[in-house]
């Protein structure tokens, strides 16, 4: 096992009452594993995966990494964020590489890493330019390629492909699985949070549904669908109605 949350819950204090974001939240995240978390909004999906990071402590419980308690940020995790969160004064090379002079990498060999993610998304042509002359989609590759140059173990997305139009959205999900697929890259188990169904359907190897106020984990979906998957098949149906029907239930 990779990862381990126990009985995890988040209760922020505020000026009124405490307001608890997740309850007794139990998940177990296995190497090699694509897991989608799909639920609401306010169920305390983000929250999840900030406490996967290590970007917050929870509140009761722990939150394991190879069966070792953590006690800060993992740095053996990256994120990628729906709004890009990439700063508009560097260049694509700058932004990708700046994550690896933040761990003290040589610049030349922070280069080296950063050439080579840049041909993995895509992006080769596009090194010097800036943020503002970049689409959505190209943006969103930046950002991805800033977490894989790091060669984290665990790679954590917070709805990536939400912000983005269904054509560049389609194509990045294909590439996003070549990558978790590619034997010689780092990277070998990802968490993503997502609204869309049909999307989580269409990549994880398990859906987990959090729902509620606080949230809670109401079901795990084992998708049995062999990939590539085809979304207009009826096993492909009846996953997402099945999805669909436990959380309108919630």
């Amino acid at each position: 096992m990779l990862m381990k949350l126990d009985n995890v819950s988040k209760i922020y204090q505020t000026d009124g009452p405490p307001a608890t974001v997740l309850a007794d939240i139990s998940l177990d995240i296995d190497s090699n594993e694509f897991i989608c978390i799909v639920g609401p909004s306010g169920s305390g999906k983000s929250t999840t995966l900030r406490l996967i990071n290590g970007l917050m402590p929870p509140s009761t419980g722990k939150v394991y990494f190879k069966d070792k308690p953590m006690t800060g940020i993992n740095l053996q995790c990256a994120m990628v964020f729906q709004n890009f969160a990439l700063l508009p004064w560097l260049t694509v090379a700058q932004n990708i590489t700046l994550g690896l002079e933040a761990r003290n990498m040589p610049r030349t060999d922070a280069m080296k890493k950063t050439a080579l993610y840049i041909d993995k998304v895509g992006l080769d042509g596009f090194e010097d330019a800036y943020p503002r002359e970049l689409s959505g989609g190209m943006k969103q590759r930046v950002g991805l390629a800033r977490a894989l140059a790091i060669e984290p173990e665990l790679l954590l997305m917070d709805e990536p492909f939400s912000a983005l139009d269904p054509l560049t959205s389609i194509n990045l999900r294909e590439e996003l699985l070549d990558i978790w697929a590619d034997a010689n890259l780092a990277v070998s188990t990802v968490v993503m949070v997502t609204h869309n169904i049909e999307e989580a359907v269409e990549l994880a190897d398990r859906v987990v549904l959090v729902a509620g106020r606080p949230g809670r984990i109401v079901a795990n979906i084992n998708v049995a669908i062999p990939r590539p998957r085809n979304k207009n098949s009826d096993a492909f149906t009846r996953y997402v109605d099945s999805i669909f029907s436990l959380m309108a239930e919630c």
